[in-house]
């Protein structure tokens, strides 16, 4: 009974967490439980989260993007460019699309053929989106969107905010992606062990270039909403979007070593993190403290992924010395 309690109580302990941290919040603060609050914290967390998910799939493939915020805030702002040049909502988020996949593409291609590290791709990348939307603005914001801002500001039926539908169509993408489709199979091989799923026949290659590409798109896409959300193209407020992102994927359990993940755990590491982040506004911590709590989180999760690696690899090193030492005594 024991130990199919422990690999339960493991699937769920992401739950058990929420549930525990919202009681908490709950006697802590009288206004954490009003809906009110509780709509602004999934809208809070909505933008961060369809970042997080781009992030979960390319940390998967054993690879990381660190120019997914400033993508957002390029891609976004030049989507606004756009609608306002042209009046056209759908040509303006195509366009946005295009754009991240066009940059992830490009992330993909030094990555997976050229095989530079993605660490140092993406960060030159989150440099280059940045200056390229502030030459081409001269620095400036853009304001005066009209109705782009419906990406972020309406809802559906009156009463679910569109930036949190986003938010669910793309974990719903992303969940499909991991777990019914070749694709997502291919990206768990990769981050397991890029030799052996080689050699297995997986177009390694391509499939990294794939996944920086859809990455770029949901990062333009996150950009977009948050756009509408603020209503006004601020190509700077993407900047800190790619952290935010590590840190949702990796307390939802994505495994820095790659090969380990899911959609609906970084959907809620993701909300573990606002519910953190929303309860530390109420009652008044400083920002700079905030900041130090998040940085500690991301060390502690990623200690906590390094030693259930290390027990696992344990239990298997004990396994295999078990059996062998069976087929010497027979």
């Amino acid at each position: 009974m024991k130990e199919k309690t422990k690999p339960n109580l493991r699937k769920y302990s992401l739950v058990l967490i929420l549930i525990g941290m919202i009681a908490i919040c709950s006697i802590l603060s009288e206004n954490f439980l009003t809906p009110t609050n509780l709509t602004n914290v999934l809208k809070q967390v909505s933008i961060v989260t369809i970042c997080a998910f781009a992030q979960a799939m390319i940390i998967i493939s054993g690879e990381i993007d660190l120019s997914i915020g400033f993508l957002a805030g390029m891609a976004g702002t030049f989507a606004c460019i756009m609608y306002i040049a042209t009046g056209n909502l759908f040509l303006a988020f195509t366009f946005g699309v295009l754009l991240g996949a066009a940059v992830g593409a490009v992330n993909g291609l030094f990555v997976a053929y050229f095989k530079l590290p993605s660490f140092i791709v993406t960060l030159a990348m989150q440099t280059i989106c940045f200056g390229a939307i502030s030459l081409y603005t001269g620095g400036q914001n853009i304001y005066k969107i009209g109705n782009f801002k419906v990406l972020g500001q309406s809802k559906l039926f009156g009463f679910l905010p569109v930036t949190v539908l986003f938010m669910i169509i793309m974990l719903i993408i992303t969940h499909t992606v991991l777990k019914y489709t070749k694709f997502g199979r291919y990206l768990y091989a990769i981050g397991g062990n890029s030799d052996a799923a080689n050699a297995a026949g997986v177009q390694v290659c391509k499939v990294k270039w794939a996944i920086f590409i859809v990455s770029g798109m949901f990062a333009a896409i996150a950009g977009m909403v948050m756009m509408g959300r603020l209503n006004a193209g601020i190509p700077s407020e993407g900047g800190g979007y790619e952290t935010d992102a590590i840190t949702a994927a990796v307390i939802g359990g994505t495994s820095f070593s790659g090969g380990a993940g899911t959609a609906f755990g970084t959907f809620l590491g993701s909300v573990i993190i606002g519910v953190l982040n929303n309860i530390m506004n109420l009652l008044g911590v400083d920002s700079y403290l905030q900041m130090i709590i998040k940085g500690s989180i991301i060390i502690f999760a990623v200690l906590a992924d390094y030693f259930s690696k290390n027990q696992k690899s344990g239990i298997k090193i004990m396994a295999s010395t078990s059996d062998v030492k069976k087929s010497e005594n027979k």
